[in-house]
């Protein structure tokens, strides 16, 4: 079982163990508890944060298997994990190859692409990558220039990485896009562009439909713009879906801050659309914004009266 603070305790040990000392005696261990406990504030509330997010505490309790991992955690271990001290079914690509690639962990796969880590051994490398960029998501979200500021990753390092998150992304939308699917709910229009979530910068699509709410071929990006935005026009925007014969159209946008509330500018363009698109005789079924974490919101859903 992975365990969300594993990687922190061998980067942090001192700090990680400081908080997890305290809270693995605790039953419902909270911030109040753990800081009478000698943990300082700020690390009681990051940690506990993360242990929620990872379901590791449900409701302030521990989840038994995550309580149980981090005791047999805090015994005492060698601190370097070179792979040539590893027991042979250990290494990652020996593990691989004896009990499937499936079996390997973020640390482990990430070891495979970058191959070498100097002096600190690939597996800590690894480690402290997946640290420094906030897990396996936040640096498949970094570009090149930013890999490049890491410690140890040097132009080679940075273009594989980069190519190796990119060829992922191109492979979930091919075989999600294999076959025209049914858009019939904001939830499927959204795992439709789930690859959204991944850029640090907002785009605008647009998914023209047919008579059936099928998708007809592939999104078609009408704008790109920073972190605080993009600008999409109804002109652009239905100039796409009649190209592609469509009778109604979703319009989809991601919020690179990961929270999916809309905006007023967000609540006037749909009002824009809408407009447009009765003009044109080509409905507008919803304006979807795609947030962190599986978070969406559905303007439609949410704001019906942008489209009466």
């Amino acid at each position: 079982m992975a365990l969300v603070l594993e990687s922190a305790l061998r980067l942090q040990p001192e700090t990680v163990r400081r908080f997890l000392d305290a809270a693995v005696v605790n039953d419902q261990p909270s911030t109040d508890t753990l800081v009478a406990a000698g943990v300082p504030h700020y690390e009681a509330t990051l940690y506990c944060r993360r242990l929620h997010a990872a379901g590791e505490l449900i409701d302030g309790t521990w989840n038994g298997d995550a309580r149980t991992g981090y005791r047999r955690l805090l015994t005492p271990v060698e601190p370097a994990r070179k792979l040539d001290r590893l027991h042979e079914h250990d290494r990652p690509r020996e593990k691989a190859l004896h009990s499937g690639i499936q079996s390997l962990s973020d640390t482990e796969l990430l070891a495979l692409l970058l191959r070498t880590g100097g002096d600190e051994g690939v597996l800590e490398f690894a480690d402290r990558l997946l640290l420094e960029h906030d897990g396996l998501l936040g640096l498949s979200r970094r570009e090149i220039d930013t890999l490049l500021e890491s410690r140890g990753i040097g132009p080679a390092k940075a273009t594989e990485l980069a190519a190796a998150f990119e060829l992922a992304n191109r492979v979930a939308s091919a075989a999600r896009r294999r076959e025209r699917p049914k858009l019939t709910s904001p939830e499927l229009a959204v795992e439709h562009l789930r690859e959204l979530v991944l850029l640090d910068h907002e785009c605008f699509w647009c998914l023209p439909l047919d008579p059936r709410s099928g998708l007809i071929g592939e999104p078609r990006q009408i704008s790109q713009g920073d972190v605080d935005g993009t600008d999409a026009g109804p002109r652009a925007f239905f100039r796409a879906a009649l190209t592609a014969g469509a009778t109604s159209c979703i319009a989809v946008h991601n919020h690179p801050t990961g929270d999916p509330s809309a905006s007023p500018a967000d609540l006037a363009v749909t009002v824009r659309l809408v407009a447009a698109g009765r003009t044109l005789d080509v409905r507008l079924v919803d304006h979807l914004i795609i947030g962190d974490q599986g978070r969406f919101c559905s303007i439609r859903r949410n704001h019906p009266e942008c489209f009466r």
